[in-house]
């Protein structure tokens, strides 16, 4: 007697079917992309997002949390910022992003250079996979 004589009635049959279609499956056309990779935009509504005080020679850590980890999803491809209101963004230095932890909070320490200087406004924008809330405060 055998393990195979051991199975119940149509048991083999149904696991040959089984194995068939997922080999079809996987020699089938896949389609590229999907909802969980698609690039979005992450902006508040607000005029700023933090204002840094006169002389203040803090930095802004700023932190992307993401809704969705699913995937690799919420991952920030790139940020950047605007400061005192002005219409264009630019990109913020890769050097000043912190290593990602396995909360997968993504974080920028940004120097703002502030000491000594009037009061500056800050405005951000991410890209990235997914969505997600961001928040900025001095440290």
């Amino acid at each position: 007697m055998s393990v195979l004589d051991s199975l119940p009635d149509g048991s083999i049959s149904r696991l040959v079917r089984e194995v068939e279609t997922a080999q079809k499956e996987i020699k089938a056309p896949q389609t590229i992309g999907s909802s969980g990779v698609l690039m979005g935009i992450t902006i508040s509504q607000a005029a700023a997002d933090i204002t840094v005080p006169a002389g203040d020679g803090r930095a802004i850590l700023l932190q992307y949390t993401p809704s969705d980890l699913s995937f690799g999803g919420g991952l920030i491809y790139r940020a950047y910022e605007s400061v005192n209101g002005s219409s264009s963004y630019s990109e913020i230095f890769l050097q000043y992003r912190l290593r990602v932890g396995l909360d997968g909070i993504q974080s920028w320490r940004i120097p703002t250079f502030n000491q000594g200087l009037p009061e500056k406004t800050y405005k951000f924008l991410f890209i990235g996979i997914g969505s997600g809330t961001f928040t900025a405060n001095l440290i």
